[in-house]
């Protein structure tokens, strides 16, 4: 009796260590980088600079496997592209280079509320911005 009820036993775990086995296991979630994502998108606003008049800007910024942006000033009625590289982000502050007619500049802007207000120095020239996502 005591060995039919210790193979009870036994049959009841091995049963129950099967049915786990079979059972769905949570997988690993896959880290998060803490990136904000609040910064991707279309931003449209104006820039004002202290070497003529200022404009329209707009600008937009996409993550992937990196951040990424481009940016585009209207002087006039001209429309100048900005070669943006070297983007990043920390907290409510996203920072790049870019090239702005033939110049390299620094450029940086924090998120002020729903505007990112942001200046960009190009060592003799500078200016600042004020956008709003569309």
């Amino acid at each position: 009796m005591v060995r039919s009820i210790a193979v009870a036993f036994i049959g009841a775990v091995l049963a129950g260590a099967t049915a786990l086995a079979q059972s769905p296991t949570s997988r690993p979630v896959a880290a998060h980088d803490g990136a904000p994502t609040k910064f991707v998108g279309e931003w449209e606003g104006a820039y004002q600079t202290d070497h003529g008049p200022g404009g329209p800007m707009s600008m937009r910024i996409t993550k992937d496997s990196a951040w990424k942006a481009t940016a585009d000033v209207l002087t006039g009625s001209q429309t100048i592209p900005n070669l943006i590289s070297n983007v990043s982000v920390d907290g409510n502050t996203i920072a790049w280079s870019q090239e702005l007619m033939g110049m390299t500049c620094k450029a940086s802007a924090g998120l002020d509320g729903v505007e990112l207000k942001g200046t960009t120095d190009c060592g003799h020239a500078s200016m600042t911005f004020v956008l709003r996502k569309k």
